[in-house]
């Protein structure tokens, strides 16, 4: 009883620490498609008292960059 307690234990762990990086690397990803430092905003998830760190850069991030250029002006009518 007690092996399966500890499994479930460090299964539980494992996932968090699992989602703990992918958060990490999602943030960074996120950061760097909105034209702001994605290591700064890396760090911040990684060390902000995580998930706080995340969910200030959820809650704060800018919108989504616009492409330079406009797609319609290339297709032919």
């Amino acid at each position: 009883m007690a092996e399966m307690f500890s499994a479930g234990i460090f299964g539980f762990i494992a996932v968090g620490f699992l989602f703990y990086v992918w958060s990490i690397g999602w943030a960074y990803q996120d950061a760097k498609q909105r034209g702001k430092p994605p290591l700064a905003v890396a760090l911040m998830v990684m060390f902000g008292a995580w998930p706080m760190g995340l969910i200030i850069w959820v809650a704060l991030r800018p919108g989504r960059r616009r492409p330079p250029f406009n797609l319609e002006d290339f297709r032919r009518h």
